[in-house]
């Protein structure tokens, strides 16, 4: 009797081996895919993730090559400074002489931070300094992995306080778009300086396990509970978070930092749907812009009359 217990559950064992490690294989493929420093570069020389046809604004549109010849004037300096782990955050950095305003605005994934010189080149002209950090796993990032804006967050604290101990008059303006929203979100989150005074997220995701939940299904053909379920614990072992962790959604509740929400009703990539709860569940001042007509992350290239006007004003209120 017991030898035949014992048969049988080797013979269950085998097959639930052969399943774990084939989830290890598929997990550990996809992260390498999606979220390491290789993979997004690679990503990047293929185009990135979003349809030819939605990008084009982002090179194309008069907003977008003002933001270009802003940024081959050429007049950014190169910044670093070092975490609490000894490891060298990079970022570019337009100063704007005797202003103590300083807007730090966050890339999107598989991009850097010439991606946000349209929003830099804005800022400038307001009078601000501005910082385009690095986020991890891109570009000069000394990170081998993105984390999709969760210890991102960490590192803009640290930019936070680089700037502080440089300027502890500053008023500090935090901004992203995409991937840059959810680490400004996630940074509002947590314990800031009163120096922070307000904070611009646009078309930012409610949790990456909603954004993955949709994007798996979409790149896979898969159920995506059987991807999420495969890439977390490689995520968790490599790269040291878990996906439901990295919840906008949760940080917000808790945010004592007034933001103003934008999204483009034509988002695809982060639907649209998204920032409604996040709007709603804001534990802080808060305003709403929706932008008809916008894709993703478009807003700023293709509607900029009424986009600025409404960060201006934002903005104006904190100051």
């Amino acid at each position: 009797m017991h030898k035949k217990r014992y048969v049988l559950l080797k013979k269950i064992a085998v097959p639930a081996a052969v399943i774990g490690t084939s989830y290890a294989i598929i997990g550990n493929s996809i992260v390498d895919r999606l979220l390491s420093k290789s993979g997004i570069a690679a990503l990047i020389a293929q185009g990135g993730l979003m349809p030819t046809e939605e990008s084009a604004c982002f090179y194309e549109s008069e907003e977008a090559l003002k933001g270009i010849a802003f940024y081959r004037k050429n007049i950014y300096k190169k910044l670093f400074t070092f975490n609490k782990h000894g490891e060298c955050l990079h970022s570019i950095y337009y100063e704007n002489e005797g202003s103590h305003v300083y807007a730090i605005s966050c890339h999107g994934f598989t991009g850097d931070p010439s991606q946000n010189n349209i929003y830099a080149r804005r800022f400038h002209e307001m009078g601000y300094n501005v910082i385009l950090p690095y986020l991890r796993g891109h570009g000069k990032s000394e990170h081998n992995y993105c984390t999709m804006g969760w210890l991102d967050r960490l590192d803009i604290i640290d930019w936070i306080k680089y700037i502080i101990d440089k300027d502890p008059d500053a008023k500090i303006i935090l901004h992203g778009a995409s991937m840059g929203a959810v680490t400004v979100m996630n940074a509002t989150g947590e314990d800031l300086p009163k120096n922070v005074i307000c904070c611009i997220e646009d078309c930012g995701f409610t949790s990456l396990w909603d954004q993955y939940s949709i994007q798996m299904k979409s790149m896979f053909k898969l159920p995506p509970e059987l991807i999420l379920k495969a890439i977390n614990p490689i995520i968790k072992s490599k790269i040291g978070f878990d996906i439901r962790e990295n919840s906008p959604l949760e940080q917000v509740k808790k945010s004592k930092t007034p933001t103003l929400f934008i999204h483009g009703d034509k988002d695809s990539t982060v639907p649209f749907w998204m920032n409604y709860p996040l709007y709603q569940n804001a534990g802080c001042e808060k305003e709403r812009l929706v932008v008809e007509g916008a894709t993703h992350a478009a807003a700023g290239y293709v509607y900029p009359e009424i986009y600025w006007e409404t960060v201006t004003k934002f903005i104006e209120k904190y100051i």
